[in-house]
């Protein structure tokens, strides 16, 4: 792709991984879609979503600077993509206007996008909407205030803090868009270096809006055996495996975090593509498939564990390994490299790890 990047314009090389999968994932959506990126600095991202997929009917560009717009325009031209390109607020542009795909993408938190985002929806039926954030300290726990402020969820900074963080950003977007009658399901959630992304199918109906809400509900953990459990209300003060006095963190989002139609379609659209990360791409959504079929919050870090208990640190596969001698489900998690994910019982977890 022909890329321009004037001074002045924000142009981040990391986040290619992310733009490569946010259009895998747009692409396994089928149907034809009007696409507007909000925030669109050089286009990059944008353009990329039309050039690569036959499934986007239209695309708009937005900028509040006149220079990324002037870079968004020539990149348009360079990559002979047609698309609207305006200068505008994001907020305004999306309140007065409606599309299936909305891509927001701003510097730090999404959260104050997020209203009139889901605004944008008020007459579509179905629509889908690509948030990333990138103000991690704020979501991992670093910053609780900061947290509130946003999020209006507390946070747990601990060893599964990546995934407590999608699942606060997952409970803010259900949160703004319910009153649009509005549900929003998580199709796609990526945790990489310095950000989230997460992609929401939202579908229009008050009862689907409800149930919605209903997903979310507060994590409890014990920082010192690592015990964790997710329900709507919190209900205990101490831990039911060591006594420990427990954390909280919530309201955040408990459901599931992909699904796995889509991933398998992101897999497959993946092989037919000449992206430089193919093959980390591949192995990405594969421990992705695998870890979506475990219905249970937050991974287990065998370096914590084994730190919290005193023991050796296993072997990734011996600890798998040991999991499957007893019938029990446990995965890899793309989150972090020395976790697994598994539904097991807790104790079961410490048994395990000790022997």
């Amino acid at each position: 792709m022909l890329l321009s990047v004037p001074n002045g314009v924000f142009y981040n090389p990391e986040m290619e991984l992310c733009r490569d999968l946010s259009g895998l994932c747009l692409g396994a959506l089928g149907g034809k879609l009007s696409v507007v990126d909000a925030m669109c600095a050089t286009g990059v991202r944008g353009l990329r979503y039309r050039k690569e997929n036959g499934n986007v009917s239209s695309l708009a560009l937005v900028d509040m600077s006149s220079r990324a717009v002037a870079a968004a325009k020539r990149n348009a031209a360079a990559n002979r993509v047609k698309c609207t390109v305006a200068k505008r607020d994001a907020c305004e542009y999306l309140r007065n206007r409606g599309f299936d795909f909305v891509e927001l993408d701003p510097f730090g938190s999404p959260a104050p996008y997020l209203h009139d985002a889901a605004k944008s929806f008020r007459e579509k039926k179905q629509g889908f909407l690509s948030v990333t954030a990138t103000d991690m300290a704020v979501l991992c726990g670093a910053h609780h205030a900061a947290c509130m402020k946003y999020y209006g969820a507390v946070p747990l900074d601990n060893e599964f803090c990546h995934e407590n963080a999608v699942r606060i950003l997952a409970g803010k977007v259900i949160l703004n868009c319910a009153p649009f009658n509005l549900s929003a399901e998580p199709i796609f959630t990526l945790s990489h270096r310095h950000y989230v992304k997460m992609i929401f199918e939202l579908r229009r109906g008050s009862e689907g809006a409800v149930e919605s809400v209903k997903r979310l509900g507060f994590v409890s953990y014990c920082p010192a055996c690592c015990f964790r459990e997710a329900k709507r209300l919190v209900a205990i003060e101490r831990c039911p495996s060591c006594g420990h006095l427990l954390q909280y963190a919530g309201p955040l989002y408990t459901g599931a975090l992909w699904r796995e139609d889509t991933l398998k379609s992101m897999l497959r659209l993946n092989a037919k593509r000449v992206y430089r990360k193919r093959a980390q791409i591949e192995k990405l959504l594969n421990t992705m498939i695998s870890e979506s079929g475990i219905r249970a919050y937050g991974y287990y870090d065998l370096h914590t564990l084994a730190k919290k208990l005193s023991v050796r640190i296993k072997g990734m596969e011996e600890m798998l390994a040991d999991f499957a001698a007893e019938g029990l489900s446990a995965s890899r998690t793309h989150f972090c490299p020395t976790a697994i994910r598994t539904d097991a019982p807790h104790k079961k977890i410490i048994e395990l790890v000790s022997k």
